[in-house]
């Protein structure tokens, strides 16, 4: 039979309760890196880019933080689902409107995802990023 509150020791039940209490506070959120907030606009030939998918790499080891543009082609990085922004530092940056979907059509030149020519520098609190692609 599993055990239940009333059959736990007293100990196990407080140490249970302080585990609890440091995932409610955000305890595990001490592990981050320094991020940046990251914020931006991505146009194609003056147009916003809707749906376009942009990724930050770290140039240092790290995780990438991503962000899919809205209809304004305005755009908002997450370091994890909950987390929002991206490793203070430099990043290599691929913006892609093929996305993960295998066959999709991919309306940007290589140089802005597989080859890549972007970069940007992240710096801590709001960074502003905006990126003015073109189809030529």
């Amino acid at each position: 039979m599993p055990p239940t509150i009333s059959t736990l020791n007293p100990s196990m039940f407080t140490r249970c309760l302080i585990g609890l209490a440091c995932l409610a506070a955000g305890c595990g959120k001490s592990d981050l890196p320094p991020l940046g907030r990251v914020a931006g606009t991505v146009t194609l030939d003056g147009v916003p880019l809707p749906t376009a998918l942009v990724v930050f790499t770290p140039q240092s080891p790290g995780r990438s933080a991503m962000a899919t543009t809205d209809t304004a082609g305005r755009y908002e990085l997450a370091y994890l689902r909950d987390i929002e922004g991206a490793n203070v530092g430099s990043h290599t940056v691929r913006i892609t409107t093929a996305g993960d979907v295998r066959g999709a059509k991919e309306m940007l030149p290589p140089r802005y995802h597989r080859k890549t020519e972007l970069s940007a520098l992240v710096e801590p609190g709001a960074n502003s990023l905006d990126f003015a692609l073109e189809s030529k």
